[in-house]
């Protein structure tokens, strides 16, 4: 029988030690995998394990992982898998042997830092680890895969690369903060992220189409980028922006909506908000939120949470959260509001139920404003809703008519909106406005449709500014606002028919043909001296004093009843004048703005 040396013995057993030293890193069992092209259904749902504050994000491992993976130290690791098949991988080392972490621990904290981190959109959901004794030792977060031995350049190109995107992914979410009030309330921050998205981001139907799924935006770079995602890209985007902002947020998924959407912390309470489905502007409702899923409680969730909330079958739902959310105080208080909320200096603003309207966070309390007296007609009826967008520009506020668009100055009192103008020969009714401005001139973008469900969407824009020319007729007050260079709407003169007023309009207290500036011009009358105006001037004199006497002496019993009646008479004459001065301002509003 042949003999083998003992110094062969010695290698020999040096080199099992090794290998068996080696099996854990390379070993089936360390791998964990998610999958490149992630479908929505498969988003996880977040458990708790953190015995502090019961989650996961907010556990001293998950803290840490985070915090190595953004500092993007990428490098070159080459691995061998049980088919001896060598793969070379540009990925983050990190040990994590201090937290003492199962593999079922790290599985968990790993599917949150992929689902709820929007600043690791730059790791495709693939990682390995090695472990002992079921404790894991080093993880490897992979940036890319190569077919051949990684070169120092390409290292340095895939962590520059990372680095310039994550960068950019910053600045474009600090340009949305930088919007934010830093004194504004937590409930101010929730719902100005809530309606600033939905404004501002359309939803990606492509993932529902097998041509295009591949494009499908998943991530919050991308959606910063191209305007565009699907309900995850949505939470992750929300999340990272309200805990920017210092408010508590976290995702929820649920495999039965395929969806994913987010739960906040007011004051001591967590609520449900969806801002994906409450995004209307992408149907062409442009300048509209819903609030139907805003600070919403588990069981009204329970009671059928879908896109078609009377028919959704709960049962059927098995979503699942990291918290409760057992606070009912917002349930369906919101469901009227069908325009984002606006924070000015005078309040928040909104449009509900068909009024401009004004809400108070703290004492939760709606005030409104005035009716905006808006119908919009199409199909030979009248359809049902407001489909008015709401806009907060250059101290004012915009919204649309079905064939108007007006302004309201917040603090302003005024009982009724500002016209801003009145556009002619529109091709369809006005379903949406989305506005912006630039300098001194306001840009309308007006969403024309045939009807509210035809879905087919034409856009026209409408630009106007430089300056602003305020007319006051009879104690109101109206606007044309002017590009530079243009000619005012309203040369000087103006027509109202004598059978409307007994007054005649002699001039503007300024040439409104200089104008070119923002100014007021008052309109200046003459009182027609005739029988009739006198004698209602005399009528008036009566009236004030009669009703003097009345105050003076409420308790005298000589003339009391005459006096009363006497007063009734001059109301009736009052009322009429009244009606005498809307009739005229009426007028006025036809010869400026046109009446068709």
């Amino acid at each position: 029988m042949k003999t083998v040396s003992w110094s062969a013995c010695k290698r020999i057993a040096a080199l099992l030690v090794a290998v068996l030293l080696l099996l854990p890193l390379f070993s089936p069992l360390g791998t964990r995998e998610i999958g490149t092209e992630t479908e929505e259904a498969s988003v996880p749902a977040l458990q708790s394990s953190s015995p502090d504050s019961g989650l996961i994000t907010e556990s001293e491992a998950y803290l840490y992982l985070l915090e190595e993976l953004l500092k993007c130290r990428a490098t070159a690791v080459t691995q061998t898998d049980k088919s001896f098949v060598k793969h070379h991988y540009i990925c983050a080392e990190i040990s994590v042997t201090k937290y003492n972490l199962t593999e079922s621990d790290f599985a968990l904290i790993c599917k949150s830092l992929f689902y709820s981190e929007a600043e690791l959109f730059f790791l495709p959901y693939l990682y390995r680890y090695s472990f002992s004794n079921n404790i894991v030792q080093t993880v490897y977060f992979i940036y890319s895969e190569l077919p051949s031995p990684a070169t120092d350049e390409e290292v340095k190109q895939v962590r520059e690369t990372t680095q310039t995107q994550l960068a950019e992914f910053h600045e474009l979410a600090n340009a949305i903060l930088a919007k934010v009030d830093p004194k504004a309330s937590t409930w101010e921050k929730v719902a100005f992220i809530h309606d600033y998205i939905a404004l501002n981001y359309d939803y990606d139907h492509r993932a529902y189409d097998d041509d295009e799924k591949e494009q499908a935006v998943y991530d919050a770079y991308r959606m910063l980028k191209e305007k565009i995602g699907v309900c995850q890209a949505y939470s992750l985007l929300t999340r990272y922006l309200l805990k920017k902002l210092g408010v508590e947020c976290e995702c929820v998924s649920c495999d039965g909506l395929n969806h994913e959407w987010n739960i906040v912390k007011i004051g001591n309470a967590w609520y449900h908000m969806d801002v994906t489905w409450d995004d209307r502007d992408d149907k062409g409702f442009y300048g509209q939120v819903s609030h139907d899923y805003f600070l919403a409680s588990d069981a009204f969730f329970d009671q059928g949470y879908g896109a078609d909330r009377n028919h959704h079958d709960p049962t059927n739902v098995g979503w699942v959260s990291p918290v409760r959310a057992t606070s009912g105080n917002y349930d369906g208080f919101f469901a009227d509001v069908t325009t984002p909320f606006v924070c000015t200096t005078d309040g928040v603003y909104a449009i509900s139920d068909g009024k401009l309207v004004t809400y108070d966070p703290k004492t939760e309390q709606f005030t409104e404003l005035f009716s905006l007296g808006l119908q919009w007609h199409a199909l030979g009826g009248v359809w049902q809703g407001t489909y008015a967008g709401l806009w907060y520009l250059n101290g004012k506020l915009y919204w649309n008519g079905e064939d108007s668009v007006y302004s309201y100055a917040p603090g302003s009192g005024a009982a009724a909106g500002t016209r801003v103008d009145r556009y002619l020969s529109l091709s369809g009714t006005v379903f949406g406005m989305r506005a912006y401005a630039d300098e001194n001139t306001v840009t309308f973008i007006l969403a024309l449709m045939r009807d509210p469900n035809s879905g087919n969407v034409t856009e026209e824009k409408r630009s106007k500014g430089g300056y602003v020319i305020t007319w006051q007729v009879a104690g109101e007050t109206y606007e044309t606002v002017c590009l530079k260079g243009e000619t005012p709407h309203f040369d000087g003169s103006l027509e109202l028919p004598s059978n409307l007023f007994d007054y005649t309009f002699v001039q503007w207290d300024k040439t409104v043909r200089q104008a070119s500036a923002n100014a007021t011009y008052t309109a200046q009358f003459r009182m027609d001296r005739n029988e009739t105006e006198t004698e209602g001037k005399a009528l008036r004199e009566q009236y004030r004093l009669i009703r003097a006497a009345l105050l003076l002496l409420p308790y005298a019993n000589a003339g009391y009843a005459e006096a009363s009646d006497r007063v009734t008479e001059l109301n009736g004459i009052a009322d009429d004048f009244a009606l005498r001065v809307a009739a005229a301002n009426a007028a006025f509003t036809g010869a400026l703005f046109g009446d068709d």
